[in-house]
């Protein structure tokens, strides 16, 4: 049973599909988009395109909450070796919005 929901899913992948980081709420099987469309390749429940944007929408949210967290740090410190750890966390902070960006 599991390699038949596996070969669905794989036949999509070569299609072009894109497997996305949202799971059907019928069956709990990753969604896919393809063509303009978002489905669940296990059980083909069709889903709203804005449902993949939804975790992402949260993951940029609390990395915009944490950049101002940092950026209040950054200006009340006056330790150099504190001050470097924030500019670089505030760097890989900065870097994860622009690859959210990208998708």
């Amino acid at each position: 049973m599991e390699e038949k929901k596996v070969a669905k899913m794989v036949d999509v992948l070569l299609a072009g599909g894109k497997m996305l980081p949202v799971h059907c709420a019928k069956c709990g099987g990753p969604l896919f988009e393809r063509e303009g469309k978002v489905e669940c390749a296990v059980c083909g429940e069709k889903a709203k395109p804005e449902a993949k944007a939804e975790p992402l929408r949260r993951v940029e949210e609390v990395l915009h909450a944490k950049l101002n967290s940092l950026a209040e740090q950054l200006a009340k410190e006056t330790d150099y070796t504190k001050t470097l750890e924030l500019l670089n966390n505030i760097k890989s902070t900065l870097e994860a919005l622009e690859k959210l960006k990208v998708r």
